[in-house]
C-alpha cells in the first residue's frame, strides 16, 4: 500500500506533506465523481446532477495531472477549492436533495482538504469564510426556495445513495487520515534522521574549522615572527653597510640606487678612505632575501677584514684573498660537495695623489664615462668562490680626468625583464641610459634611470636585487 500511495501522491524528496495531500485529495475526489456519477445516473436524477458530477470529475483529474505531473501545487489546489466552493457545491445541493442530501460527509472532507493543504493563514482564513458564506447562503437558499430542491426519487433512494457516499467518504477520510498521519510521521522521521545528519556533519565543521582556527592563529604568530625578524634583520644589514657620509665626503658627486627584491637584498655596496686611497665595491651575492641578506653581511666583515686590517690595497689581490676567505667559509674546498654560493664583485682603488684608478672585477664590469665616451671594462669571468677554473684576478689601471664618472652595478639591472616583448634590460640599454643622460648632474641621472627602469620593468615582478653606484671622483 505504502508503494502504491507513493506512486500516485508522491515521496517526500519529490513534494512537501501538503502538496502530497492535494494528490490524494484530488484523487479522492475524482472516485467520488464517479460514484455520484454511477448513482445519479441510476437513480435518475436530473441529467444537470450527472453531468455536473461527470464534468467535476474530469477537471480533478486534470488538475490532479497538473499536481503530479507537472509538479504545480497552487494552480489545481486553489482551483479545485474555488470550483467545489463555487459552482459543484451549489449545483449538487440544488439538484440533489440540499440539507437533506450527503453534503454533510462531503462538507467534512472538503473542510479537511483545506485545513491540510493551506499553509498560508491569511488565504486559509479567506477559504473557511468563504465555505461558511456558501453554507450559510444555501441553507437560506433551501428554506427561502424549498420547491425548488430536486429530490431523490423514493425515500430507498435517498437511504442508498447517502449509505454509498458514507462509505466512500468513510474510506476517503480514513485515507486522508493515513496521509496525514502515517506519511507525516515518516516525513518527520525524515527529517528528524537528515537533521541528525546534519548536525553530524556541522559538529564536524565546527571542529574542522577550529582546527583551522588553531592553525591559522599559529601561522599568523609565526608570520608576526617572521615579519619581526626579517625587520630585525634589515637593521642589523643597515648598520653594516657602511655610512653614505664616507662616500659623500671623498668624491666629487655621485648617486646610489639600491634596490632589494625583498625587504633584505643579497647585494651590497662598500667605500672607505685608507691614508691616500678611497676604496668602492659593489657585490651580488648568491640568492636574495633572507639567506642574500647573511651571504651580504658576511661579505662586507670578509672585506672590512681584508682592506682594514691587513691593509690591502689592491684590487686583484683583494679580490683573491676575498675568495679563499669565502672558500673557506663556506667549508666550498671539495668542489664535489659543495654549492655554487658565492658573489660577483667589482673593486676600485683610487689613488687621490696620482690619480689612477685601479679596478679588478669577478663578473661584475666596470663603465666609465669619459669625455662624453662610453668606455667598457670586462671583469674576469669567475665569481669569488669556488668554480671549475679559478685563475688570479686581473687588475686595471685607468687615469682619472675631471668629471670622469664610473659606473658599478648588479646583474639585478641587466637580468630584469620587460619592455613590450618582455626581454632582458641588458647591458646594451644599460649604456644608453647612462650615455644619454651622462651630462645631466648625478641626482638627475639617478632620477632618469630609476624612471627608465621602473617603465621597463611595468608589471613585471622583480628578478633580482637591484644596485648601481655612479660616481664622480675628481
Amino acid at each position: 500500500m505504502n508503494k502504491l500511495a507513493t506512486k500516485f501522491i508522491g515521496n517526500s524528496s519529490e513534494f512537501p506533506l501538503n502538496h502530497r495531500i492535494s494528490n490524494a485529495a484530488l484523487i479522492l475526489g475524482a472516485l467520488l465523481g464517479i460514484q455520484a456519477s454511477v448513482s445519479n445516473y441510476l437513480l435518475h436524477l436530473p441529467i444537470i446532477t450527472v453531468y455536473t458530477t461527470l464534468g467535476m470529475t474530469v477537471i480533478l483529474i486534470v488538475l490532479y495531472y497538473f499536481s503530479r505531473v507537472r509538479a504545480n501545487f497552487i494552480f489545481p489546489a486553489y482551483t479545485a477549492i474555488l470550483l467545489n466552493m463555487l459552482i459543484y457545491t451549489p449545483i449538487m445541493w440544488i439538484s440533489n436533495g440540499g440539507s437533506s442530501g450527503g453534503f454533510q460527509y462531503y462538507f467534512f472532507v472538503y473542510a479537511t482538504f483545506i485545513i491540510a493543504i493551506v499553509k498560508n493563514k491569511k488565504v486559509l482564513k479567506l477559504f473557511i469564510s468563504l465555505t461558511v458564506i456558501v453554507f450559510i447562503a444555501l441553507l437560506f437558499y433551501e428554506y427561502t426556495f424549498p420547491e425548488r430542491i430536486l429530490g431523490y426519487p423514493s425515500r430507498e433512494d435517498k437511504y442508498g445513495d447517502l449509505f454509498i457516499g458514507f462509505i466512500f467518504v468513510l474510506f476517503g477520510v480514513m485515507y486522508m487520515f493515513y496521509t496525514y498521519t502515517v506519511l507525516y510521521d515518516r516525513t518527520n522521521l525524515e527529517l528528524s534522521l537528515k537533521n541528525a545528519e546534519l548536525k553530524k556533519q556541522n559538529l564536524k565543521l565546527y571542529q574542522h574549522q577550529n582546527k583551522i582556527e588553531a592553525q591559522t592563529t599559529i601561522l599568523e604568530n609565526q608570520n608576526i615572527h617572521i615579519k619581526d625578524s626579517i625587520n630585525y634583520a634589515q637593521k642589523i644589514q643597515k648598520a653594516v653597510l657602511p655610512s653614505i657620509d664616507v662616500i659623500k665626503r671623498n668624491v666629487k658627486d655621485y648617486f646610489l640606487l639600491y634596490l632589494p627584491k625583498e625587504k633584505i637584498g643579497g647585494d651590497f655596496y662598500y667605500f672607505t678612505k685608507i691614508n691616500k686611497y678611497f676604496i668602492i665595491a659593489v657585490a651580488d651575492s648568491t640568492g636574495h632575501g633572507v639567506p642574500g641578506g647573511f651571504m651580504s653581511m658576511l661579505g662586507i666583515t670578509i672585506l672590512e677584514e681584508i682592506i682594514k686590517r691587513k691593509k690591502i690595497f689592491d684590487a686583484a689581490d683583494i679580490l683573491n684573498r676575498f675568495r679563499e676567505e669565502i672558500i673557506d667559509s663556506l667549508d666550498q674546498k671539495n668542489i664535489r660537495s659543495t654549492t655554487n654560493d658565492g658573489f660577483d664583485t667589482a673593486i676600485c682603488i683610487f689613488d687621490t695623489e696620482t690619480k689612477q684608478l685601479n679596478y679588478a672585477g669577478a663578473n661584475l664590469p666596470l663603465i666609465l664615462m669619459k669625455q662624453k665616451e662610453t668606455i667598457s671594462y670586462s671583469p674576469d669571468n669567475m665569481p669569488i668562490g669556488t668554480f671549475i677554473t679559478m685563475k688570479p684576478f686581473k687588475n686595471n689601471y685607468i687615469d682619472i680626468s675631471e668629471n670622469d664618472t664610473l659606473y658599478l652595478f648588479t646583474d639585478g639591472i641587466t637580468d630584469q625583464f620587460g619592455g613590450e616583448k618582455d626581454q632582458k634590460f641588458s647591458f646594451h640599454r644599460l649604456k644608453k641610459v647612462l650615455t644619454d643622460n651622462s651630462e645631466e648632474p648625478m641626482f638627475i641621472q639617478k632620477e632618469q634611470f630609476k624612471k627608465t627602469f621602473r617603465k621597463w620593468k611595468g608589471k613585471q615582478k622583480r628578478t633580482d636585487d637591484a644596485l648601481i653606484l655612479g660616481v664622480k671622483l675628481i
